[in-house]
Order: structure tokens, then sequence, then C-alpha cells
């Protein structure tokens, strides 16, 4: 087992203003605001593709939804987080 460090969220008021950070998991257990993206990816024929979430994941299990989704890094644009993780997946 690897040591693989939580990711850390940006935290945002309602404005959409940089707060802070804080792990991910905690961001999610306490439903703190904090900044996420989706990517949706769609073909000329106006298709949109989807993914099932797996049946472990800890919120929302077997949901169809978008593309892929995830959270942007400090310091990162929307635009470069949608790729990252368009890669990783």
């Amino acid at each position: 087992m690897g040591n693989k460090k939580e990711e850390n969220v940006i935290l945002v008021n309602q404005l959409d203003e940089e707060i802070g950070l804080m792990p991910k998991m905690e961001a999610h257990e306490k439903a703190v605001l904090h900044r996420a993206f989706s990517v949706f990816i769609m073909n000329k024929n106006g298709e949109t593709m989807l993914q099932q979430r797996a049946q472990h994941k800890y919120h929302s299990p077997l949901l169809w939804t978008n593309t892929c989704c995830s959270h942007q890094r400090q310091g990162e644009t929307s635009l470069e987080a949608g790729r990252r993780r368009l890669q990783e997946e």
C-alpha cells in the first residue's frame, strides 16, 4: 500500500472566492462549499457520453452522470483541471 496523500479541495464562499483548502473527504463529509467541475463530451449528433459511477463510491454509487468530474487544484484553471481529469480517466 502506498502513502498517497489525500487531495485537497479549494473552499469558496458564495461568490466563488477562495477561502482556504480542506481534504476532499472532510469537505464532502461536512458539506462545505468547494470548487468542482463537470465535463460533458458530446458528438456531432448531439449525443452525450455518460458514465456510471462505481458501486463502491461513497456518494451516488451507480448513478449515471457526466462524462467525468473532479476538483480543481490550487492554481489550476477549470480547463486545465478538465484536461487533466480526462487524461486520468
